[in-house]
């Protein structure tokens, strides 16, 4: 049993995005790429992709080459909500894995230093998630003792509903660049014009 995976967030249809937003130029790489190169910083050769809505358009970009480095698992209830896909995900992982590391794809301001205290303060007793405009979320370490729950998930909630249950002992990590999410091109291309040394 390896120690820790990468499970990064990429199921969504990105309705307001107007496109698979996965795949959309940040800095000359495809959004979803930025995420798994931070990712095998951290685990390399541990990295997995849950995909969804945009499954068939991720498939051919690693085929083609423009996403490498990380293995995608698809969630065939993807519409059904965030909950649905980390469920599907942990379902894949949890024989594997003593704790996963749940990312979204277009927290694209979150960097692996960053992440670094939360691989390093691992324990199988506490999930470590980050903390931003006052509130728990993801990025968060969610160790084996919380897989059952999360593949209990299901609905638009996602892991957050575990951060806040009182079941857990929780670490929290200040991140207020988690807090930057692109759901639209105006967000984008806003921070693409303000991101320094991207």
């Amino acid at each position: 049993m390896s120690r820790l995976a990468v499970m990064i967030m990429a199921a969504g249809q990105s309705t307001r995005f107007g496109g698979c937003k996965q795949l959309a130029d940040v800095a000359g790489k495809p959004m979803l790429q930025r995420s798994i190169y931070t990712a095998n910083q951290l685990c390399p050769g541990n990295v997995f992709v849950v995909s969804g809505g945009w499954h068939q358009a991720l498939t051919e970009a690693f085929e083609k080459g423009d996403l490498a480095d990380a293995q995608l698992l698809y969630s065939d209830d993807w519409q059904h909500g965030l909950g649905n896909s980390i469920a599907r995900g942990v379902a894949a992982l949890a024989a594997d894995y003593e704790g996963i590391l749940i990312m979204l794809a277009d927290q694209v301001a979150v960097s692996a230093s960053e992440l670094q205290p939360f691989v390093f303060a691992y324990d199988p007793n506490h999930i470590i998630c980050s903390l931003y405009q006052g509130r728990r979320g993801v990025p968060a370490l969610f160790p084996s003792q919380c897989f059952t729950q999360l593949q209990q998930l299901s609905g638009d909630s996602g892991a957050k509903k575990l951060l806040y249950s009182g079941a857990f002992d929780i670490v929290e990590v200040p991140l207020p660049s988690a807090a930057i999410d692109i759901d639209q091109p105006e967000e984008l291309r806003q921070f693409t014009a303000t991101a320094v040394g991207v």
